[in-house]
Protein backbone atom coordinates (compact mmCIF):
# COMPACT_ATOMS: atom_id res chain seq x y z
CA UNK A 1 0.00 0.00 0.00
CA UNK A 2 1.07 3.53 -0.67
CA UNK A 3 0.83 5.99 2.23
CA UNK A 4 -1.04 9.21 1.78
CA UNK A 5 -3.21 8.05 -1.10
CA UNK A 6 -6.39 9.42 0.53
CA UNK A 7 -6.78 12.73 2.31
CA UNK A 8 -9.54 14.54 4.11
CA UNK A 9 -10.43 17.58 2.03
CA UNK A 10 -12.62 20.61 2.45
CA UNK A 11 -13.87 23.24 0.04
CA UNK A 12 -13.54 26.84 1.21
CA UNK A 13 -14.65 29.69 -1.02
CA UNK A 14 -14.79 27.29 -3.96
CA UNK A 15 -11.19 26.13 -3.48
CA UNK A 16 -10.31 22.55 -2.51
CA UNK A 17 -7.97 22.40 0.47
CA UNK A 18 -6.19 19.12 1.18
CA UNK A 19 -6.22 18.10 4.80
CA UNK A 20 -4.43 15.37 6.71
CA UNK A 21 -3.86 11.87 5.34
CA UNK A 22 -6.48 9.28 6.22
CA UNK A 23 -5.08 6.19 7.99
CA UNK A 24 -3.98 3.24 5.89
CA UNK A 25 -6.65 0.54 5.62
CA UNK A 26 -6.49 -3.03 6.84
CA UNK A 27 -9.78 -3.92 5.14
CA UNK A 28 -11.14 -2.99 1.70
CA UNK A 29 -14.81 -3.60 0.88
CA UNK A 30 -16.67 -3.16 -2.39
CA UNK A 31 -20.41 -2.72 -2.11
CA UNK A 32 -22.71 -3.07 -5.10
CA UNK A 33 -26.40 -3.78 -5.47
CA UNK A 34 -26.09 -7.19 -7.13
CA UNK A 35 -25.70 -5.87 -10.70
CA UNK A 36 -22.00 -5.77 -11.60
CA UNK A 37 -22.71 -3.20 -14.32
CA UNK A 38 -24.18 -0.57 -11.97
CA UNK A 39 -22.30 1.97 -9.81
CA UNK A 40 -20.70 0.82 -6.57
CA UNK A 41 -18.51 2.07 -3.73
CA UNK A 42 -15.19 0.89 -2.36
CA UNK A 43 -14.80 1.47 1.38
CA UNK A 44 -11.63 1.24 3.46
CA UNK A 45 -11.36 0.51 7.21
CA UNK A 46 -8.71 -0.11 9.86
CA UNK A 47 -8.79 -3.23 12.06
CA UNK A 48 -10.44 -1.23 14.83
CA UNK A 49 -13.17 0.09 12.51
CA UNK A 50 -11.75 3.54 11.77
CA UNK A 51 -12.91 4.89 8.40
CA UNK A 52 -10.11 5.31 5.83
CA UNK A 53 -12.02 6.68 2.85
CA UNK A 54 -14.33 5.67 0.05
CA UNK A 55 -14.51 6.02 -3.69
CA UNK A 56 -17.36 5.77 -6.20
CA UNK A 57 -16.97 3.59 -9.30
CA UNK A 58 -19.07 3.20 -12.45
CA UNK A 59 -19.20 -0.58 -12.03
CA UNK A 60 -17.67 -3.52 -10.17
CA UNK A 61 -14.86 -3.90 -12.70
CA UNK A 62 -13.83 -0.28 -12.17
CA UNK A 63 -13.75 -0.79 -8.40
CA UNK A 64 -11.67 -3.94 -8.78
CA UNK A 65 -9.23 -2.10 -11.06
CA UNK A 66 -8.87 0.65 -8.44
CA UNK A 67 -8.31 -1.92 -5.67
CA UNK A 68 -5.55 -3.46 -7.78
CA UNK A 69 -4.00 -0.05 -8.52
CA UNK A 70 -4.03 1.11 -4.89
CA UNK A 71 -3.33 -2.12 -3.02
CA UNK A 72 -2.37 -4.83 -5.51
CA UNK A 73 -5.60 -6.70 -4.77
CA UNK A 74 -7.19 -9.12 -7.25
CA UNK A 75 -10.82 -10.22 -7.61
CA UNK A 76 -9.88 -13.44 -5.79
CA UNK A 77 -8.81 -11.41 -2.73
CA UNK A 78 -12.45 -10.45 -2.10
CA UNK A 79 -15.13 -12.62 -0.50
CA UNK A 80 -18.66 -12.31 -1.80
CA UNK A 81 -21.08 -11.77 1.08
CA UNK A 82 -24.85 -12.05 0.79
CA UNK A 83 -26.33 -9.00 2.57
CA UNK A 84 -29.16 -11.12 3.92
Amino acid sequence: MRPGIHKIGTVRDGILEAGPDLPLPDCVEIEFGGDIHKPCFMFRWTRDGQFCGDTWHEDLEGALQQAHFEYGLARTDFLEVDPE
